[in-house]
């Protein structure tokens, strides 16, 4: 009988970028708000939108792709939460149970990191 392999580094990254990308999600969409309202001070605010519209869609195909991908292999994230600290999260990978974590120093890291990457793919489109 073959035995079932534990959770790669591969899906344990999948699982990291679903707990980040809504992150980014709200973030772009806090900063929409605060365009789209008129009291910030930019002199060209339909062109901010317009970026920040196109890196919504971007992260969220993305994120559609990562879920597609957590459930062909057999992953399911059962519990969550944003605590003081950072992200906590439970999830199943074919029938094992792992933990993440992540301090908000690392996430916010991670979303600059990864907010940089798409301004340069939208930015060199």
């Amino acid at each position: 009988m073959k035995q079932v392999p534990y959770r790669t580094e591969e899906e344990a990254g999948w699982v990291k970028e679903f707990l980040l990308l809504p992150l980014i999600l709200d973030l772009m969409e806090k900063d929409l708000m605060l365009v789209s309202s008129g009291s910030s001070p930019l002199k060209l605010p339909e062109l901010y939108m317009a970026v920040l519209r196109e890196l919504q869609s971007r992260i969220t195909r993305e994120l559609g792709q990562i879920r597609q991908q957590m459930r062909r292999h057999g992953i399911k994230v059962y519990e969550q939460h944003r605590t003081g600290a950072g992200l906590e999260a439970r999830y199943l990978c074919r029938g094992y149970q792992y933990e993440f974590s992540m301090l908000w120093s690392f996430a916010r890291a991670e979303i600059d990191r990864r907010v940089t990457f798409y301004l340069g793919e939208v930015v060199l489109k």
